[in-house]
């Protein structure tokens, strides 16, 4: 007997508990050209980090859930960064000066403080809202997606970077 349902993807097995919302795209579009700014100036285009798995997490501080998952952001970044992945947290705040505010009072201290001041990230990446985390492989093509906040320093969080970084 032959079953009617379709078999789950290599991603759908990593869509549990926080990660429920974790969307596969089955043509993975190439990451737009987008150009990001720290506090102190430094631009910086999201092609630069070409070579590695990279999440990118559009946020800012007047966003309840961008601001609960922020710990564990900077938690997968200590636990799995280095030469094969990166978090990218890019802020949409009005001024960048409130990123640095915001990661000193909460200790985050290891991710970058990206700023897009132009607010292009909203259309460029077709963000339904606050937080939206995307990923791209290592080819720079947009493998998932997630809505809303997760916990990204849990065990399936890991998982689906652990088997992104082999690809």
């Amino acid at each position: 007997m032959q079953s009617c349902q379709k078999p789950k993807s290599a991603l759908d097995r990593f869509s549990v508990k926080s990660l429920s919302k974790l969307t596969e795209l089955e043509s993975p579009p190439p990451q737009p050209v987008i150009e990001f700014t720290s506090p102190q100036g430094e631009t910086m285009q999201l092609s630069e980090y070409s070579g590695k798995v990279v999440l990118v997490n559009a946020w800012a501080t007047w966003c309840p859930p961008c601001v609960a998952e922020m710990p564990s952001l900077n938690a997968l970044q200590k636990a799995r960064g280095g030469d094969d992945f990166q978090v990218v947290t890019i802020s949409l705040d009005n001024k960048k000066s409130q990123i640095t505010e915001f990661f000193e009072k909460n200790g985050i201290d290891a991710l970058p403080q990206w700023h897009d001041g132009t607010y292009e990230i909203n259309g460029k990446l077709r963000l339904p809202g606050l937080p939206t985390t995307v990923l791209y492989n290592r080819q720079g093509r947009e493998v998932a997606r997630l809505s809303g906040e997760a916990e990204w320093d849990s065990t399936e969080a890991l998982s689906l970077i652990d088997y992104l970084i082999a690809q």
